[in-house]
């Protein structure tokens, strides 16, 4: 059958239910007719047959009654078909664009999967299905070139950076080396670590993009963290770090993506310390809280979170330690905000 548009559609449609209503109410205009219009020619027709005389004629206030309810009559035809249209009618015609609303709502491109949409014969449905397929299609391809391109490039420069790295350390054992040539090797020891560090935290963010850590499990939170206190403490330095559990909290997660949210958020407190600062560990029956103290002014809420930013370029680190956080939040379906309380900046996750 050939499309049509949807405007087309809904006044043929239309224009058949008044019909359809014409039809059932044409009883009703037979009987206005009869007692009515002709009610004065019949009873005429009546007393000329019998040879009485022609009666009194209320000809004039018939018709006016007979055409005031025959409006009313097409009035109300009028009016059900309009309701009809709008409740049932248009509800039909619109139902391939609501389901293409629903397929639409429920796609991902980490999933990977292009959704089905509905086949409609209205003209504007089919062209939007159509537009979108290809649109999504491109978006995947689109994506899994990219995701394809992080994987390759990060391992690619795995090797390379261990080699680099292994033979800088070769350097620094020979004998004999000059102060200057300690220096110059030392600094690009500390450049190949940093590397190899943005390496990874790259390769573990194209992971959780990728969705490549299924497997969940039921983990006690505070017996988690009580398990890693001792390696948090190890690198928290001359700063204190204090729990505050509150209550036994169990939640569903990946325990690697787990481990490495606590160990950036600790390292993210300890990076924007102060020398015998504090970190506090807060659990409650719905939140992780980590809050640190610092010399620092409150971060910008909406540029927090983002990849690569940091609050000035002495901050050590390569500005992933957070998108990592809000990444593995995002995978678990957890909510992560920033507030700055009374001198403390605090990172809060909603399970």
């Amino acid at each position: 059958m050939k499309n049509q548009s949807l405007s087309r559609k809904m006044l043929t449609q239309f224009t058949a239910c008044i019909a359809v209503l014409l039809l059932l109410a044409t009883p009703l205009f037979y009987f206005l007719t009869k007692h009515y219009y002709a009610e004065d020619m019949i009873d005429i027709i009546e007393a000329v047959g019998q040879g009485q005389p022609i009666p009194t004629l209320d000809l004039e206030e018939d018709i006016m009654h007979g055409i005031m309810i025959q409006f009313g009559v097409i009035t109300l035809v009028l009016a059900i078909a309009l309701i009809l249209t709008m409740r049932f009618i248009s509800h039909r015609l619109w139902h391939p664009f609501d389901e293409t609303l629903r397929q639409i709502e429920g796609f991902r491109l980490e999933d990977g999967a292009l959704p089905v949409l509905p086949e409609s014969s209205v003209k504007e449905f089919a062209r939007l299905n159509h537009t979108l397929t290809a649109l999504m299609r491109n978006s995947l391809a689109s994506y899994r070139t990219h995701k394809e391109f992080t994987e390759n490039a990060s391992h690619e420069l795995q090797t390379p950076l261990a080699v680099f790295q292994s033979k800088l350390d070769l350097l620094l054992q020979q004998p004999n080396l000059s102060e200057r040539q300690a220096e110059i090797i030392q600094g690009l020891y500390e450049n190949v670590t940093r590397l190899t560090r943005l390496n990874r935290n790259l390769l573990l963010l194209a992971k959780i993009d990728n969705r490549q850590y299924e497997q969940m499990e039921t983990i006690n939170l505070d017996d988690f963290l009580n398990g890693q206190l001792s390696s948090l403490e190890s690198l928290t330095g001359n700063i204190t770090l204090y729990k505050d559990f509150q209550t036994t909290l169990t939640i569903r997660a990946n325990r690697t993506l787990l481990e490495s949210l606590v160990n950036n958020l600790v390292v993210n407190a300890v990076r924007h310390n102060h020398p015998q600062g504090e970190i506090g560990l807060t659990l409650t029956n719905s939140q992780l809280i980590v809050a640190n103290t610092s010399d620092e002014p409150p971060l910008d809420e909406k540029l927090v979170f983002n990849r690569f930013y940091r609050t000035s370029e002495k901050t050590a680190g390569n500005g992933l330690g957070l998108a990592i956080v809000k990444a593995v939040c995002e995978y678990h379906g957890w909510k992560v905000n920033y507030l700055y309380s009374k001198g403390k900046h605090c990172f809060v996750i909603n399970f």
